[in-house]
């Protein structure tokens, strides 16, 4: 995934270490004998823009006021690096701040690059992972501060921004962090179980329990299934898999609503989903490419051959139209399968304004 960060500077000094955080991030392992980088990204994973005062020189991206900038790039990039003193970026982002699900990761440098502190968005944001990750580069210390990372503990919103996946209700985050602090676990109910080698099952901090009742975490792709207790957090893993078939030119909205009836029915939400499948013949249908992107999920497509194997192996539903038009039996069901490693379909085919729509379930976490 591809992450948009500026590096925002006020003096020539500043420039001179947002050019070095710049390049440091492109090129990791240049000039580096001593770093190692702690998440070893390609260079292909960064876009970096530099942003400066205008006393710095007549370079790309000079501004005039802070004030008028930090608001023009706010929503534009999701890791925001000033190389300034924290007093100025506080003040300039305080009126800024939403909540801790939309808000940048903001992380400060100091002029000579001798400290990093993540200010906002410590964990899904991601800024204490960056906050090691260029500290590592420039040799440097990241001041970490949040509790949990204090004392070596692995937060479950942390464990949400690794992963790609949802914790919900965010409200609920700093009485789950206060627990975790005091007993040095959390009880986890999951469904379905996870692999044995998944990071979070071999975690100590995270005890699974087999009554859902007894746990101050629950992992699961239905969270509107049950009702639970207020005080109830859900981790939700991207298992579910949306297979589609669809009339030419289908609109986005129309494949939207026929998205959210389908998971109306099983009761998940669309958190849960980690990919729209389809047949190949349908690679380039904007409804569903734009709908993917809409939802922060993968688009893909499968050939004929795949699809029909699919089909004849499960003896999934069969259309005379769709194999009199395209040459299988059917499209949603066979893709939401191929769209999973191993697992079961657990909405059949239906149909809704010329889009069908089927979802498949991951066995076990991964």
């Amino acid at each position: 995934m591809n992450s948009k960060i500026a590096v925002i500077a006020l003096t020539a000094q500043g420039l001179v270490t947002a050019e070095r955080i710049k390049k440091k991030l492109l090129h990791p392992h240049r000039d580096t004998n001593h770093y190692h980088s702690s998440s070893d990204l390609p260079s292909s994973a960064y876009t970096v823009e530099i942003f400066h005062h205008e006393h710095c020189g007549e370079k790309e991206h000079s501004f005039k006021q802070l004030r008028e900038l930090v608001p023009r790039i706010w929503a534009q990039f999701p890791i925001l690096i000033f190389v300034m003193a924290a007093g100025i970026v506080v003040r300039q982002v305080s009126p800024l701040l939403q909540s801790k699900a939309v808000d940048p990761a903001v992380l400060v440098v100091d002029e000579n690059a001798k400290f990093i502190i993540p200010l906002v968005s410590g964990h899904l944001g991601g800024a204490n992972a960056w906050a090691r990750e260029i500290a590592g580069l420039l040799e440097a210390t990241a001041v970490i501060t949040t509790a949990t990372d204090g004392q070596g503990l692995v937060a479950p919103d942390e464990y949400a921004r690794r992963l790609g996946w949802t914790i919900t209700p965010l409200k609920q985050l700093p009485r789950l962090n206060r627990l975790l602090l005091e007993q040095k676990h959390l009880s986890v109910w999951s469904e379905p179980w996870l692999d044995p080698k998944h990071p979070l099952a071999s975690d100590p901090s995270y005890r699974f329990v087999s009554e859902r009742e007894k746990a101050d975490l629950i992992l699961t792709a239905f969270p509107l299934a049950r009702s639970d207790s207020d005080e109830k957090v859900y981790l939700i893993p991207r298992i579910l898999s949306l297979g589609i078939g669809c009339r030419r030119h289908s609109e986005a909205a129309v494949i939207h609503e026929g998205i959210r009836q389908a998971l109306a029915r099983i009761k998940a939400p669309a958190e849960a989903l980690k990919g729209i499948f389809s047949i190949d013949l349908k690679a380039e249908e904007s409804g569903l490419i734009q709908a993917a992107a809409d939802l922060g999920i993968p688009f893909q497509t499968f050939n004929p051959a795949e699809i029909q194997a699919v089909n004849d192996k499960y003896q999934l539903s069969k259309s005379d139209f769709v194999r009199k038009k395209i040459g299988v039996d059917g499209v949603c069901e066979a893709t939401s399968l191929l769209g999973i490693r191993k697992g079961k379909l657990i909405l059949p085919k239906l149909k809704l304004n010329g889009v069908s729509l089927a979802i498949s379930q991951e066995e076990f976490i991964l």
